[in-house]
């Protein structure tokens, strides 16, 4: 009976650990862990991507037929084990590692928005060790977003997650993809229903799946296309609208600094903070006493 990843991790002796679940079967897991070993002997039920984070002197990985790897991790190496491969792995130091838990079907919902492969066709082949620089990079974003005190949105994480189906398909599936090439963006028409709809709906959370839902389109696409029509993404974009109204709200001196916060779409005041600061380069309260 296959065991999903995480269930492995139950009861381990661990100095820190904490999760984020994003979407279609995607979850983040970040183990500071003592040394110890996880064992799989009959598969995964889950695809998992393990991502280094410190030097561990001593990794042993072994999966099945498609062998083994005794030595040295660094910071930037990975492994990934796909599911229903059966393995296990030990290893002998303290380390800090992030977990990638992906359900098989979340890379058949990517080939189908994208068009790419026959979901039915698709393979995720093991890795051993290796280093890759655009996963890294996926990565620390993921990490990023699991060191803030209140999660990170929707809209964003649902984001990443896309990117990183998109780069497993691209890097290591056993068929190459074939993606579909858009260059024009989005027609006016679609656009404006686009716009339209994130203002109407900017004072609660919105997601990627809702809004291409809007003018009939995948995520995927509709993501890439809505970045070459605005020259921002989508998310980028509904912080920036969700800030504009902030503006508007703080102006009016009616509202507490938490209200504005709830009826602009952020998650609390301090949410509502960080990303002011970040976008203005001051705190809500001090716009407001400026005025």
């Amino acid at each position: 009976m296959t065991v999903n990843p995480l269930d492995l991790f139950s009861g381990k002796p661990v100095i820190t650990n904490r999760s984020i679940h994003i979407d279609r079967g995607l979850t983040v897991h970040y183990r500071h862990d003592l040394p110890g070993a996880l064992d799989a002997p009959q598969g995964l039920s889950h695809h998992m991507l393990t991502f280094f984070l410190s030097v561990n002197q001593r990794q042993i990985t072994h999966l099945d037929e498609w062998g083994e790897y005794d030595g040295k991790m660094e910071p930037g190496d990975f492994y990934l084990c796909p599911a229903g491969r059966y393995g296990f792995t030990r290893w002998q130091s303290v380390d800090k590692t992030l977990h990638i838990v992906i359900e098989p079907n979340f890379l058949d919902k990517i080939a189908v928005d994208t068009e790419c492969i026959s979901p039915g066709k698709i393979e995720l082949l093991p890795v051993l060790k290796a280093s890759d620089h655009k996963l890294e990079s996926l990565v620390q974003l993921f990490l990023a977003e699991l060191d803030q005190s209140d999660l990170g949105e929707r809209l964003y994480l649902e984001s990443l997650s896309s990117m990183l189906g998109v780069h497993l398909l691209r890097q290591y599936c056993n068929i190459t993809p074939d993606f579909r090439q858009y260059c024009d963006g989005l027609a006016p028409h679609r656009l404006n229903a686009v716009l339209e709809y994130i203002q109407a709906q900017l004072h609660q959370e919105l997601s990627l799946d809702e809004i291409a839902t809007q003018i009939g389109m995948s995520r995927c696409y509709f993501a890439t296309q809505f970045k070459q029509a605005m020259g921002i993404t989508p998310h980028q974009y509904v912080s920036q609208q969700r800030i504009e109204r902030a503006k508007q709200y703080l102006r009016l001196h009616k509202l507490s600094i938490t209200d504005v916060a709830l009826e602009c779409g952020f998650a609390n005041q301090s949410h509502l903070t960080k990303v002011f600061k970040k976008q203005t380069g001051t705190t809500p309260k001090a716009y407001r006493e400026q005025l």
